[in-house]
């Protein structure tokens, strides 16, 4: 599963942003030979009120718009791109149930920053209890189409949903033939150390092994990958990552690292405060135990 697999969904619901997701994907799906299919959320609508004030449901016009909507969406992509086998499905149900059941039965889910409406600004505002805690397989969070320079991006500290993340992160540069970097933050480093020049020593020492085991994993996966490491020192990890992801093409990032929350608060603050595109990566068989 993940960026490597064969089947891409994409969240879909007629606005600007969600088809900046669409054409994403579809870039994706073009270098990696994989299928891409469109999903839109759709619920039957209470129309009024009949007999004893039972309601009047009649869901044959709305139901078909948004049909026509979603086979127009995968009309425009499959003549963009012919080499992407394109597919659409109209689905019963709310935006965030029916794409939680649906990643977990898919190799990557795609989504726009406003590409599911109202329901992506509640996804953002409470992450915890959202599709980037729930789904089954990678999320990628898509703000702009536009940008497709720079590297990959992936962070990692050491933890095993950080690996997964490095692991994503090596096959999406792999198939986009980019550099991948590998960055570490040193939470509060700027600030002085109490036991001196010693602990400051020690504190550089960690971050530079953690970073040369995440090169090592990266260059094990995809021989001839280009592979950089960069220690980056911030206030937070999150305001650290979001620093050295200026310019990237992707940023990604573990579901959950060394935080001991169910979403780390790192992956939470990144995502919502993020200006570019960003990843969300599960390790395999769940979110990685908490190192100390």
């Amino acid at each position: 599963m993940g960026f490597a697999g064969q089947n891409i969904v994409v969240g879909y619901d007629d606005t600007t942003a969600a088809m900046a997701a669409v054409r994403w994907a579809a870039d994706l799906a073009q270098a990696t030979s994989s299928r891409l299919h469109l999903v839109h959320a759709w619920s039957w609508p209470v129309l009024g009120q009949g007999i004893a004030g039972l309601p009047v449901i009649d869901p044959a016009g709305p139901r078909n718009q948004a049909s026509r909507l979603l086979e127009d969406a995968a009309d425009r992509i499959a003549a963009q791109f012919p080499e992407v086998p394109v597919s659409a499905e109209l689905l019963a149900g709310t935006p965030r149930e029916t794409l939680e059941e649906i990643s977990g039965r898919t190799d990557l889910l795609v989504v726009g920053t406003r590409g599911l409406g109202a329901v992506m600004g509640t996804l953002l505002g409470s992450v915890s209890r959202g599709i980037l805690h729930d789904a089954g397989c990678p999320v990628a969070v898509i703000r702009s189409d536009q940008h497709r320079a720079g590297p990959v991006l992936a962070g990692y500290d050491g933890s095993e949903a950080a690996g997964a993340a490095v692991d994503e992160a090596a096959d999406l540069a792999a198939a986009w033939d980019v550099a991948l970097r590998v960055i570490h933050v040193r939470a509060g480093a700027h600030a002085p150390y109490a036991g001196g020049g010693a602990e400051a020593w020690s504190a550089g020492s960690r971050s530079r092994g953690v970073l040369d085991e995440g090169v090592a994993r990266a260059t094990a996966r995809h021989e001839g990958l280009v592979v950089q490491a960069r220690s980056v020192e911030d206030r937070t990890v999150a305001e650290g990552m979001l620093r050295a992801a200026a310019g990237a093409r992707i940023l990604v990032i573990g579901h959950r690292g060394l935080s001991r929350g169910p979403f780390g608060s790192t992956a939470q603050a990144t995502v919502l405060h993020a200006t570019g595109n960003v990843a969300v990566v599960r390790a395999s068989g769940g979110a990685g135990a908490p190192h100390e």
